[in-house]
C-alpha cells in the first residue's frame, strides 16, 4: 500500500514540475529557470512538510510517504539540475553555469529554511504559542 501512495504523490509530483518547466520554456533558452523554480519551491515545500511532522502536527505515514517521497521526489530534479549544469559548461557559459550551480544550491538551502520557519509559524498560529526559532526539537 506504502508503494501506490509514494506512486501518487510522484505522479501528482512529476505532472506539477512538468506545468512549471511548461511555464518557464519560454524564458529558458539560455537558463534553466523552470528548474530552478521547481527545485527552489520542492524545497520550501520539504521544509514545510518536515516543520509541521516535528512540531507534532499529525500527518500519517502515508501522508509524509506521499507528500515527502512521491510529490516532493518527482517535483525536485538533481539530476537535471547536473545535466543542465553541464549544459552550461559545454556550450562556455561559464558565469551562467556559476550562477547556476551557486545559486540553485543557496537558494535550495533558503528555501527548506523558509519552509521550517513558515510550518513553525503555521504551527504556532494554529496552538496559539510563541514561535520558537533556532530551537532543536526532541
Amino acid at each position: 500500500m506504502d508503494l501506490i501512495w509514494v506512486g501518487l504523490g510522484g505522479l501528482l509530483g512529476a505532472l506539477a514540475r512538468y506545468g512549471v518547466w511548461r511555464a518557464f520554456l519560454h524564458w529558458s533558452a539560455t537558463f534553466p529557470w523552470g528548474t530552478l523554480i521547481t527545485n527552489i519551491t520542492g524545497s520550501i515545500l520539504l521544509g514545510l512538510i518536515q516543520a509541521l511532522v516535528l512540531e507534532g502536527l499529525i500527518l500519517s505515514p502515508r501522508s509524509r510517504l506521499f507528500l515527502g517521497v512521491g510529490f516532493c521526489g518527482a517535483y525536485t530534479t538533481f539530476s537535471t539540475f547536473t545535466k543542465e549544469s553541464l549544459d552550461l559548461l559545454d556550450s562556455n557559459l561559464f558565469p551562467e553555469a556559476l550562477l547556476y550551480v551557486s545559486g540553485t544550491t543557496v537558494l535550495c538551502l533558503a528555501g527548506v529554511w523558509l519552509g521550517i520557519v513558515l510550518g513553525r509559524l503555521s504551527y504556532s498560529l494554529l496552538e496559539k504559542r510563541p514561535l520558537r526559532l533556532g530551537e532543536d526539537r526532541d
